[in-house]
Parts: C-alpha cells; structure tokens; sequence
C-alpha cells in the first residue's frame, strides 16, 4: 500500500458493482494531479473531475470499454478542485476474482497537460504553415484560393489585382535579404491598412502580392481608384539604415464576372496585365483585355522560334554610326545592333523579341553570339584596312548578372583577336540602382582596357553619385532629351545640364536621337562630344557600313578613337 501511495502518477480505483461505479481508493498521486483530498473523492463518481468541454468521444469510450470489461486508454480534458483544467492520460483496466467476476476499474492517470499544448502549439504552427505566409503573415496562394473559390460561389462581384515589386532581386542583393524583408514587411503592413476590410490580402511569393477587392461597389472606376491608392501608398519612402529608397510597383487587374467565372483564369488573366504593367513600366495599373491573349500566343510563337532564329543564322547586325561633333561630323565609331530577319514574319522588331529573350534567360546565349560576331567582324574590318574604330555592343541585365559573364567577353576578344581598347559595352542606367553588384564587374572589365557606356541616360533614378564612384567613360543621353532641342527652353536646359554633368565628371558625352542639323549646333554648342541619329546616319547593314567607312576615309572624316 505504500508503494501505491508513493506513486508519482495519480492512481484510482473504483467499484463498478456498487451503484454509479464510486471511486473507493486514490493515492496521494490523485490528490496532488487533481486537488481533491481523497476524503472529498471516495464514494463519489469521477464525473466530478469533468467539465463542459470534457471531450465527449473520450468519454464514450471509456463507458464502452467499462461495459465490456477491458482495459483501454484516453486522454480527458479533466478539472482540478481549484477549476483549472489539466489533459488526462487515463488508462483504466479491469481486476476480476478468481471465480472470473469483475472486483474493479483501476485507472493510472497521467497529467499530459504539457505535452497536449505543445502537440496543439505545433498543430497550429502546421496549419499557419498550410495557410499563411511565415514572414508577413499573409495569407498564402493556397488559402488565397480557397478564399477566391468561396467568393465566387457566393456570386459575389469582385477584383483581382496582382502586385510585383519592380526590381526586388536587385535591391535584395544590394542591401541583403534581411533589408529585403523588412521592405516586403513594410509593403505588406501598408497594403493592409489601405485595403482595411474591403479585401483580402495575399503574399502568392517573394516579391508578389495577390488583393482580392469585395468592395459593394465594384465598378471599374472604383477598382482602378483603390488600384491607385495602393499604388500612391507603396511609392511613398522605406528606409534601409536611414537610407531612402523608393520602389516602384507594378499591378494588374481582372473582374468577376467580366473577365471569368473561374479563380484559376482570373488569376492567370490579373498575371497577364501585370506583366502588360511591367512592359509599359509607367506604375499605372493595366487591366486585363483579351488582346492580351493574343499577344501571349505571339509570345509563345516567338519563345518557340529563338533558338532556331539562332541555329539558322536568321539573325543579323546592324551597326549605327556615333559622329564627333563638327560642323561635318566625322566617324567616331559604330554601334551594334541586332535584326532578325524571320523567313515567316520578314523583319522582327528589337523590341518584339528582346524582352522575351531576357524573361526566358535566351539572351544569354543570343547576347553572347552578337558579342562574339561583333568581335569577329570589327576585327575583319581592321585587317581589311578599315579606319580602327569603337565598336560598341549593349548588355542586358540578365547578361551581366550571369556568372559567366567576364569569361564571355575575354574569350570573345581572345578568340577574334581584337584589342580590348576597341570594345565599349554599353549597360542601362537603371542597372547603376545596383552598385554592390554592378560596381566589381565593371571594374574588372576596365583593368582589360575595355570602355563602359551609360544607355539612355536620363531615363531612370540612377544616383549622381555612382557616375562619380563607378568606373564608366561615356554617358549617352536618351534622345527624349533631344528631340524638343532648341525649340522646348526647358528641355534645352535641362539637356545643357546633363551634358555639363557628364563633363564635370572627365566623361565622354553622347546624344542620341539627333535628327537635324539645329539640334547638332545646338548640342556643338553646349559642350557635347558625340552624337548619334538620323541626322548622321541609320543603322546600317554590313555591306552599307563599308561604303560609309570608305566615303569617310575618302573625305577625312574619321574621328581619333
């Protein structure tokens, strides 16, 4: 008996042959797990230890296993005497005579209240994990869906918009992904205040974010105007180490019922237009038409045909001369350019399959090609006698970032066999927002002697300060800047002070886009070095940039590289 008594783990025994099973033994174990004195408990049945939210299923099994006179074992949500609940493992088995009749119920009790809390801790974990986003607590795409599917089945009228941060990778990589979270953070927090209880909010992945807008009044015009003021909310300043960032964003819209009756084509139409935002690349929110579709199809046909365009030799260089500037500009060097020349299509714009090119990481290849071919040809030309000039090849994002970038530009010149001072790669303004990233390659391009350009200057947010600290030669201006020169004052201003900007900083200064002979005084006149446009010549195919080296080099007008 004193051993029961010792027991750490509550014990209990009942009689089942007398009137409502009474409890006649509890060992100290009992008292303590439960708070009863055993004086309180004998002679009393154990209902008293039960509750209103005691497990009912549990319960019943015990009653079951009570009249067939076996052994089994469950977990109760029991209360003390002080009304705190504790989790039961009760394992109650039967005690027979020897004549086979049942004497008692013995029932051990386990105080599981520790390990029950943490199973449900852990089950809830899982299911947050099944349903919401960890870091922002969003909502996930998977109860996103559910949430759509319910929405649709009520009838009720609603809107998709799909959101994307515009360069996330980038500013991830420049500032850390522990900077990259807490502005998806930030995003997620404002987005929930702006759409309060007019919608659901969904982080789908990464840097992109799902709204599904219920607003009573789902009118176009309703949609597109809370469209905006998400939009307005988002641009406002983050601040990463008391640094000011903007971001941009760019979204797209579908409607239930006009656009679909079915979430997944809603969501793939919202998809659509966003990535009809993202082409446009003004931050307006582009709603979905059925065009769309079409021009996915087209898409589709022109991702087919790349690497065959390739395979084929179907596509082609141009090369747009840069003149110095005179009053005769002289050749000053040339830029590629790239054709594709489709047996079905006929001529394919640039800006038809280049896009495509970068989403679907092609222009790796493709850009290596025209690197390798414009190598190759201006090293022909100099050993046919042609003038020595610059030959300048652009570079898209995607190709920079690849690994094996630097590798593709030194076996391009080791392998055509032309000096490294004859080659300038020109790369986007809006790659200069990256400076941990772009700031080592580019270094290591100049020590080859090769020269960087800045594209289409002016057409981005690139901070003043990386034209002072990154290693670039030449600053090309956007021909926007030039094409109201000199009649628009204020764009001739503000022409006048880029270029001086560029000079202030020991650069080569180019304009693009010059089409008359007034802009060319004009841009003579404030200091420009070079110009580019249909002034001084179009782009030309092969056999046409030869007769214009030949009618240069007849007239003396080739400009010292």
């Amino acid at each position: 008996m004193k051993a029961l008594e010792r027991m750490g783990i509550g014990l209990i025994i009942t009689n089942p042959n007398l009137p409502d099973n009474p409890v006649i033994y509890v060992n100290q174990g009992f008292t303590r797990m439960t708070g009863f004195e055993a004086e309180e408990i004998l002679m009393r049945n154990c209902r008293c230890l039960q509750g209103p939210d005691t497990n009912e299923e549990a319960l019943k099994i015990v009653k079951q296993a009570q009249l067939e006179q076996r052994a089994e074992t469950v977990t109760l949500k029991n209360y003390r005497k002080d009304g705190s609940y504790f989790w039961n493992q009760l394992t109650i088995s039967p005690v027979f005579g020897e004549s086979g009749e049942l004497l008692y119920f013995i029932g051990l009790q386990f105080d599981m209240t520790q390990e029950v809390e943490e199973r449900e801790k852990s089950s809830l974990r899982m299911r947050e994990l099944a349903f919401f986003d960890p870091l922002t607590g969003l909502l996930n795409m998977s109860r996103f869906k559910l949430e759509l599917e319910r929405e649709l089945q009520e009838g009720h009228h609603c809107a998709i918009i799909r959101i994307n941060i515009d360069r996330f990778r980038y500013l991830n990589e420049s500032y850390g992904d522990k900077a990259g979270d807490s502005l998806l953070l930030e995003a997620a927090e404002r987005m929930k205040r702006l759409i309060g209880d007019d919608g659901i909010l969904c982080r789908s992945f990464a840097d992109d974010f799902i709204v599904l807008l219920k607003s009573q009044d789902c009118s176009r015009y309703t949609i597109h105007n809370q469209a905006l003021m998400l939009a307005e909310g988002l641009h406002k300043p983050y601040f990463i180490r008391n640094e000011e960032v903007r971001l941009s964003f760019s979204s797209g819209i579908s409607m239930y019922p006009e656009h679909g009756e079915e979430g997944p084509m809603l969501l793939n139409y919202a998809d659509l237009a966003l990535k009809k935002s993202k082409q446009a690349g003004v931050g307006e929110p582009q709603w979905f038409q059925y065009s769309l579709l079409d021009e996915i199809h087209k898409r589709i046909e022109i991702e087919k045909k790349l690497p065959k365009a390739l395979e084929h030799q179907e596509f082609e260089l141009y090369f747009q001369p840069k003149g110095s500037i005179r009053s005769t500009p002289s050749l000053a060097g040339l830029e590629v350019l790239l054709r594709w020349n489709d047996p079905d299509q006929g001529m394919v714009p640039p800006m038809e399959f280049i896009p495509i090119a970068e989403e679907n990481g092609f222009i790796i290849r493709l850009g290596e090609w025209v690197l390798r071919e414009s190598c190759r040809v201006a090293k022909q030309w100099q050993d046919e006698g042609y003038p020595k000039v610059t030959i300048s090849v652009n570079v898209s994002a995607v190709q920079f970032r690849h690994p094996q970038f630097i590798d593709v530009v030194e076996n391009a010149l080791r392998d055509s066999g032309l000096e490294p001072c004859y080659l300038e790669l020109e790369v986007t303004e809006t790659m200069l927002n990256d400076p941990v990233v772009i700031k080592e390659k580019l270094e290591r391009l100049r020590s080859l002697g090769i020269k960087i350009s800045i594209d289409d200057f002016g057409t981005g947010y690139s901070s003043i300060h990386y034209l002072k600290t990154l290693p670039v030669d030449i600053l090309k201006i956007d021909k926007s800047f030039v094409q109201e020169t000199p009649l628009s004052a204020q764009d001739s201003t503000l022409l006048v002070s880029i270029i001086q900007l560029g000079k202030s900083f020991g650069l080569t200064v180019l304009a693009e886009g010059v089409e008359s002979k007034s802009q060319l005084e004009f841009l003579a006149g404030s200091g420009c070095d070079l110009i580019q446009g249909y002034y001084y010549s179009r782009p030309l195919n092969r056999a046409a940039m030869e007769q214009m080296f030949k009618d240069s080099m007849d007239k003396g007008l080739i400009a010292e590289t």
